[in-house]
Protein backbone atom coordinates (compact mmCIF):
# COMPACT_ATOMS: atom_id res chain seq x y z
CA UNK A 1 0.00 0.00 0.00
CA UNK A 2 1.39 3.54 -1.15
CA UNK A 3 2.32 5.68 2.02
CA UNK A 4 1.56 9.49 1.94
CA UNK A 5 2.82 12.01 4.06
CA UNK A 6 0.78 14.42 5.99
CA UNK A 7 1.39 17.08 3.92
CA UNK A 8 -0.10 14.71 1.46
CA UNK A 9 -3.22 13.89 3.24
CA UNK A 10 -5.99 16.36 3.06
CA UNK A 11 -9.18 14.95 4.94
CA UNK A 12 -12.43 16.64 4.40
CA UNK A 13 -15.69 16.65 4.70
CA UNK A 14 -18.87 17.38 2.40
CA UNK A 15 -21.56 19.00 4.24
CA UNK A 16 -24.91 20.72 3.93
CA UNK A 17 -28.50 20.34 3.68
CA UNK A 18 -30.52 17.39 2.71
CA UNK A 19 -30.61 16.58 -1.13
CA UNK A 20 -27.89 19.41 -2.24
CA UNK A 21 -26.02 16.37 -3.99
CA UNK A 22 -22.89 15.61 -1.57
CA UNK A 23 -23.10 11.95 -2.14
CA UNK A 24 -23.56 12.48 -6.08
CA UNK A 25 -20.29 15.03 -5.87
CA UNK A 26 -18.41 11.62 -4.24
CA UNK A 27 -19.59 9.61 -7.12
CA UNK A 28 -17.93 12.29 -9.62
CA UNK A 29 -15.06 12.70 -7.76
CA UNK A 30 -14.32 8.63 -7.38
CA UNK A 31 -15.37 8.20 -10.89
CA UNK A 32 -12.78 11.05 -12.09
CA UNK A 33 -10.07 9.43 -10.12
CA UNK A 34 -10.33 5.76 -11.61
CA UNK A 35 -11.62 4.43 -8.23
CA UNK A 36 -14.77 3.46 -10.09
CA UNK A 37 -15.54 2.75 -13.82
CA UNK A 38 -19.14 4.23 -13.51
CA UNK A 39 -20.89 7.00 -11.83
CA UNK A 40 -23.95 5.90 -9.80
CA UNK A 41 -27.46 7.48 -9.20
CA UNK A 42 -28.91 8.13 -6.50
CA UNK A 43 -32.23 6.62 -7.59
CA UNK A 44 -30.56 3.06 -9.06
CA UNK A 45 -29.45 2.81 -5.93
CA UNK A 46 -26.01 2.25 -6.73
CA UNK A 47 -23.63 5.16 -5.20
CA UNK A 48 -20.62 4.08 -3.39
CA UNK A 49 -21.27 5.76 -0.31
CA UNK A 50 -24.83 5.26 0.49
CA UNK A 51 -24.39 0.96 0.27
CA UNK A 52 -26.61 0.29 3.04
CA UNK A 53 -29.99 -1.19 2.19
CA UNK A 54 -31.97 0.95 4.01
CA UNK A 55 -30.13 4.05 2.37
CA UNK A 56 -31.11 2.70 -0.80
CA UNK A 57 -34.82 2.25 -0.39
CA UNK A 58 -35.21 5.85 1.22
CA UNK A 59 -33.11 7.03 -1.57
CA UNK A 60 -30.85 9.49 0.97
CA UNK A 61 -27.69 9.21 3.30
CA UNK A 62 -27.99 8.25 7.00
CA UNK A 63 -24.77 7.66 7.73
CA UNK A 64 -21.66 8.80 7.69
CA UNK A 65 -19.43 7.31 5.09
CA UNK A 66 -15.71 7.88 4.33
CA UNK A 67 -13.79 7.07 1.30
CA UNK A 68 -10.96 7.87 -0.54
CA UNK A 69 -9.14 8.26 -3.72
CA UNK A 70 -5.65 9.63 -4.83
CA UNK A 71 -5.40 13.12 -6.88
CA UNK A 72 -2.47 15.46 -7.71
CA UNK A 73 -0.53 12.56 -5.80
CA UNK A 74 -2.33 13.87 -2.77
CA UNK A 75 -4.65 11.56 -0.71
CA UNK A 76 -8.40 12.79 -0.12
CA UNK A 77 -10.25 11.47 2.50
CA UNK A 78 -13.90 12.23 1.61
CA UNK A 79 -16.20 12.38 4.11
CA UNK A 80 -20.00 12.63 3.06
CA UNK A 81 -21.99 13.00 5.61
CA UNK A 82 -26.07 13.12 5.48
CA UNK A 83 -27.66 16.74 5.40
CA UNK A 84 -31.07 15.72 6.90
CA UNK A 85 -31.39 16.95 10.27
CA UNK A 86 -32.36 13.91 12.04
CA UNK A 87 -28.61 12.54 11.75
CA UNK A 88 -26.37 16.34 12.47
CA UNK A 89 -24.67 14.19 14.83
CA UNK A 90 -23.09 12.47 11.34
CA UNK A 91 -22.22 15.31 10.23
CA UNK A 92 -20.76 16.93 13.70
CA UNK A 93 -18.37 14.03 13.70
CA UNK A 94 -16.82 14.06 10.22
CA UNK A 95 -16.24 18.17 10.65
CA UNK A 96 -14.75 16.56 14.15
CA UNK A 97 -11.95 15.11 12.32
CA UNK A 98 -11.72 16.95 8.85
CA UNK A 99 -8.93 19.65 7.92
CA UNK A 100 -11.80 21.33 6.18
CA UNK A 101 -15.40 21.27 5.10
CA UNK A 102 -17.26 21.50 1.97
CA UNK A 103 -19.99 23.01 2.16
CA UNK A 104 -22.72 21.92 -0.25
CA UNK A 105 -25.30 25.10 -1.40
CA UNK A 106 -27.99 24.34 -4.41
CA UNK A 107 -28.16 26.96 -7.08
CA UNK A 108 -31.61 26.64 -7.27
CA UNK A 109 -32.77 27.12 -3.25
CA UNK A 110 -29.47 28.69 -2.05
CA UNK A 111 -29.04 28.78 1.87
CA UNK A 112 -31.39 26.53 3.73
CA UNK A 113 -31.35 25.27 7.27
CA UNK A 114 -28.88 22.47 7.28
CA UNK A 115 -26.71 25.04 5.62
CA UNK A 116 -26.98 27.41 8.57
CA UNK A 117 -26.44 24.41 11.41
CA UNK A 118 -22.88 22.57 9.29
CA UNK A 119 -21.97 26.18 9.35
CA UNK A 120 -22.08 26.93 12.86
CA UNK A 121 -20.62 22.85 13.91
CA UNK A 122 -17.85 24.24 11.31
CA UNK A 123 -17.45 27.34 13.34
CA UNK A 124 -17.20 25.77 16.49
CA UNK A 125 -13.92 23.22 15.33
CA UNK A 126 -12.57 26.61 13.52
CA UNK A 127 -12.23 24.95 10.41
CA UNK A 128 -11.81 26.65 7.54
CA UNK A 129 -14.57 26.24 4.29
CA UNK A 130 -15.46 26.22 0.88
CA UNK A 131 -18.86 26.27 -0.95
CA UNK A 132 -19.63 23.89 -3.64
CA UNK A 133 -22.44 25.66 -5.45
CA UNK A 134 -23.88 22.54 -7.21
CA UNK A 135 -27.22 22.45 -9.55
CA UNK A 136 -26.51 24.25 -11.97
CA UNK A 137 -27.75 22.21 -14.97
CA UNK A 138 -31.22 23.00 -13.64
CA UNK A 139 -33.54 25.58 -15.40
CA UNK A 140 -34.04 27.65 -12.36
CA UNK A 141 -30.36 27.34 -11.20
CA UNK A 142 -28.81 31.36 -10.12
CA UNK A 143 -25.57 31.03 -9.18
CA UNK A 144 -25.32 35.30 -8.65
CA UNK A 145 -27.88 34.91 -6.40
CA UNK A 146 -26.77 32.36 -4.39
CA UNK A 147 -23.62 33.46 -4.29
CA UNK A 148 -24.71 37.01 -3.29
CA UNK A 149 -27.39 35.16 -0.31
CA UNK A 150 -23.34 33.27 1.06
CA UNK A 151 -21.99 36.50 0.52
CA UNK A 152 -24.46 38.60 2.52
CA UNK A 153 -24.96 35.82 5.03
CA UNK A 154 -21.49 34.53 5.80
CA UNK A 155 -19.09 37.74 4.73
CA UNK A 156 -17.55 39.10 1.68
CA UNK A 157 -14.40 36.59 1.59
CA UNK A 158 -16.88 33.77 0.17
CA UNK A 159 -15.09 34.51 -2.81
CA UNK A 160 -15.55 32.56 -6.66
CA UNK A 161 -12.73 30.98 -7.53
CA UNK A 162 -15.12 29.66 -10.79
CA UNK A 163 -18.03 31.02 -12.30
CA UNK A 164 -20.58 29.61 -14.81
CA UNK A 165 -21.17 30.61 -18.30
CA UNK A 166 -24.19 28.88 -19.00
CA UNK A 167 -25.70 27.78 -16.21
CA UNK A 168 -29.22 25.92 -17.31
CA UNK A 169 -30.20 22.28 -19.10
CA UNK A 170 -26.94 22.89 -21.38
CA UNK A 171 -24.64 23.78 -18.38
CA UNK A 172 -21.11 22.76 -20.25
CA UNK A 173 -18.94 26.30 -19.40
CA UNK A 174 -17.09 27.28 -16.47
CA UNK A 175 -14.95 30.35 -16.69
CA UNK A 176 -11.98 29.89 -14.43
CA UNK A 177 -10.90 32.66 -11.87
CA UNK A 178 -7.66 31.37 -11.14
CA UNK A 179 -5.76 31.08 -14.77
CA UNK A 180 -8.59 33.08 -16.66
CA UNK A 181 -9.57 30.27 -18.57
CA UNK A 182 -12.78 28.96 -19.98
CA UNK A 183 -13.43 25.64 -18.97
CA UNK A 184 -16.25 23.42 -22.08
CA UNK A 185 -16.96 19.83 -20.97
CA UNK A 186 -18.41 17.34 -22.47
CA UNK A 187 -21.78 16.63 -21.97
CA UNK A 188 -21.49 13.04 -21.53
CA UNK A 189 -20.51 12.96 -17.95
CA UNK A 190 -17.03 12.14 -18.74
CA UNK A 191 -15.53 14.83 -16.74
CA UNK A 192 -13.63 15.97 -19.91
CA UNK A 193 -12.96 19.54 -20.90
CA UNK A 194 -11.33 21.56 -23.29
CA UNK A 195 -9.81 25.20 -21.52
CA UNK A 196 -9.30 28.14 -23.68
CA UNK A 197 -8.07 31.35 -22.53
CA UNK A 198 -10.63 33.52 -21.96
CA UNK A 199 -11.60 36.76 -24.28
CA UNK A 200 -14.00 39.31 -25.03
CA UNK A 201 -16.53 40.19 -22.02
CA UNK A 202 -15.86 37.01 -20.23
CA UNK A 203 -12.37 37.54 -20.72
CA UNK A 204 -12.91 41.14 -18.85
CA UNK A 205 -15.06 39.58 -16.45
CA UNK A 206 -12.58 36.98 -15.37
CA UNK A 207 -9.61 39.62 -15.37
CA UNK A 208 -11.64 41.73 -12.82
CA UNK A 209 -12.50 39.01 -10.35
CA UNK A 210 -8.41 37.29 -10.49
CA UNK A 211 -7.47 41.22 -9.51
CA UNK A 212 -9.94 41.11 -6.78
CA UNK A 213 -8.75 37.71 -5.75
CA UNK A 214 -4.78 38.99 -5.52
CA UNK A 215 -6.15 41.98 -2.94
CA UNK A 216 -8.02 39.48 -0.92
CA UNK A 217 -5.51 36.47 -0.40
CA UNK A 218 -2.81 39.42 -0.37
CA UNK A 219 -4.19 40.19 3.10
CA UNK A 220 -2.83 37.22 4.10
CA UNK A 221 0.61 37.57 2.35
CA UNK A 222 1.88 40.95 2.01
CA UNK A 223 4.80 39.44 -0.59
CA UNK A 224 2.15 38.84 -3.28
CA UNK A 225 0.54 42.41 -3.20
CA UNK A 226 4.69 43.58 -3.77
CA UNK A 227 4.72 41.03 -6.71
CA UNK A 228 1.50 41.81 -8.28
CA UNK A 229 2.07 45.52 -8.32
CA UNK A 230 5.44 45.17 -9.75
CA UNK A 231 4.59 42.48 -12.48
CA UNK A 232 0.56 43.15 -13.54
CA UNK A 233 0.08 40.25 -12.71
CA UNK A 234 0.47 37.21 -11.40
CA UNK A 235 0.13 33.62 -12.16
CA UNK A 236 -1.83 30.47 -10.62
CA UNK A 237 1.69 29.19 -9.03
CA UNK A 238 2.92 32.41 -7.78
CA UNK A 239 -0.17 32.43 -5.56
CA UNK A 240 -0.39 28.92 -4.16
CA UNK A 241 1.61 29.57 -0.95
CA UNK A 242 -0.78 32.45 -0.84
CA UNK A 243 -4.14 30.78 -1.40
CA UNK A 244 -2.93 27.95 0.86
CA UNK A 245 -2.72 29.85 3.77
CA UNK A 246 -5.59 32.22 2.83
CA UNK A 247 -7.74 28.97 2.96
CA UNK A 248 -6.12 27.67 5.80
CA UNK A 249 -6.71 30.93 8.22
CA UNK A 250 -10.12 31.99 6.80
CA UNK A 251 -9.13 34.71 4.67
CA UNK A 252 -10.89 33.00 2.33
CA UNK A 253 -13.66 31.15 1.71
CA UNK A 254 -13.71 29.58 -2.70
CA UNK A 255 -16.92 29.20 -4.34
CA UNK A 256 -16.82 26.86 -6.70
CA UNK A 257 -19.94 26.27 -9.37
CA UNK A 258 -20.90 22.58 -10.55
CA UNK A 259 -23.12 20.09 -12.02
CA UNK A 260 -22.19 16.90 -9.94
CA UNK A 261 -24.74 14.36 -11.72
CA UNK A 262 -23.44 15.75 -15.32
CA UNK A 263 -19.82 15.64 -14.27
CA UNK A 264 -19.12 19.75 -14.93
CA UNK A 265 -16.40 21.52 -12.72
CA UNK A 266 -15.91 18.89 -10.25
CA UNK A 267 -12.28 17.74 -11.43
CA UNK A 268 -11.37 21.55 -11.01
CA UNK A 269 -12.26 21.37 -7.89
CA UNK A 270 -10.73 18.22 -7.22
CA UNK A 271 -7.62 20.19 -8.73
CA UNK A 272 -7.86 23.22 -6.53
CA UNK A 273 -8.53 21.31 -3.02
CA UNK A 274 -5.42 19.26 -4.07
CA UNK A 275 -3.25 22.17 -4.59
CA UNK A 276 -4.37 24.35 -2.00
CA UNK A 277 -6.90 23.20 0.66
CA UNK A 278 -5.57 22.65 4.05
CA UNK A 279 -4.24 19.59 5.10
CA UNK A 280 -3.10 17.15 7.81
CA UNK A 281 0.37 18.38 8.36
CA UNK A 282 -1.54 22.12 9.31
Amino acid sequence: MKEYSTQNIINFSLVGHAATGKTVLTEAMLFNAGVINRMGTIESGNTVSDYQEHERNGQHSVSLSLMNLEWKEKKLNILDAPGYLDFQGEAKGALKVSDFAGVMVSAVNGIEVGTEIVWEMADEYNLPKAIIINMLDRDNANFEKVLEMTQERFGKKVFPLMVPVNHGENFNQIGDVLRKELYTYQNNGSGKSSEVPADGEMGDRLASIHNELIELIAESDDSLLELFFDQGELSEEQMRGGLHKALQLGGLIPAFCVSAKNNIGVNRVMDIISRYAPCASD
